[in-house]
């Protein structure tokens, strides 16, 4: 028997805002070039958008898939900046994919109505 408790969605919802917000903070605090700052925030916009749309406006299913397909294209803007030596963006993109992928994995993906 597990003992974890899961995040509700509406908690989902302020972490992910949260995980956005940062994400768009955070090319302009690294100092990255002109393409990633553009791409942090894009993506950020991206995330935040996500988190405040989500709660009532998606099938619970829906922003599950886009949160998954998110994180899957932070990784590989980390893995991209990597390859284009630029460690600081491979980071930034990085820390954002755990941050989801952890807010992904901690989530109750029920609604409590």
């Amino acid at each position: 028997m597990s003992t974890t408790r899961r995040l509700p969605l509406p908690t989902h919802g302020a972490i992910e805002l949260l995980i956005g917000l940062a994400l768009l903070a955070a090319p302009f605090a690294a100092g990255l070039a002109t393409g990633g700052l553009v791409l942090g925030v894009a993506a950020g916009t991206l995330v935040a958008g996500l988190a405040l749309a989500g709660a009532d406006a998606l099938p619970v299913g829906a922003h599950r898939a886009l949160d998954q397909a998110m994180a899957t294209i932070l990784i590989g803007l980390a893995a991209a900046m990597a390859i284009a030596g630029q460690p600081a963006g491979a980071v930034v993109f990085g820390a954002a994919a755990l941050a989801e992928l952890l807010l992904i994995v901690g989530t109750h993906w029920t609604r409590s109505r």
